[in-house]
């Protein structure tokens, strides 16, 4: 399988779609430490569970947190443990979903305190990821 495209959002953040088994050696050989899934388990037939992920990525000496996330589902627990996921990482982490969208939306909301609105945007928008329809979100979760 042809490795997915990895979208970089900071120098210690990246996504990309969903992760399977046969990428956990090229994510390790890219240099990540950590693999986020903020996939709920059983969204479409095809995917592996994040059990099987969970194993694979601990064999392979990699740090694994499933932190799954409904689309349009954003708690406060829910970033707490993504901040905490990414500040307690010892390097880079990699953040996967069904396409990388939620990632990259929790990933802004984590960061819009520090960064603005404008940052988390630009970050975002140059990785390739459209989120200007979560902007009044992000607007409001940073006046908070």
């Amino acid at each position: 399988m042809k490795m997915t495209q990895l979208k970089k959002l900071s120098d210690n953040v990246s996504v990309c779609l969903q992760l399977f088994p046969e990428q956990i050696d090229f994510i390790k050989q890219s240099g990540f430490k950590t693999i986020i899934n903020n996939r709920p388990d059983m969204e479409k037939p095809d995917q592996p569970l994040a059990t099987d992920i969970e194993k694979l990525t601990q064999e392979a000496g990699l740090n694994y947190v499933h932190l799954p996330m409904r689309p349009g589902q954003i708690t406060p627990e829910l970033l707490a443990s993504m901040a905490d996921t990414f500040n307690n990482s010892d390097g880079p982490v990699l953040a996967h979903c069904a396409t990388g969208m939620r990632s990259t939306i929790l990933w802004c909301f984590v960061n819009v305190k520090e960064m603005g609105v404008e940052g988390v945007i630009s970050a975002a928008t140059d990785a390739g990821m459209d989120i200007e329809k979560i902007r009044p979100a992000l607007t409001g979760y940073a006046a908070s």
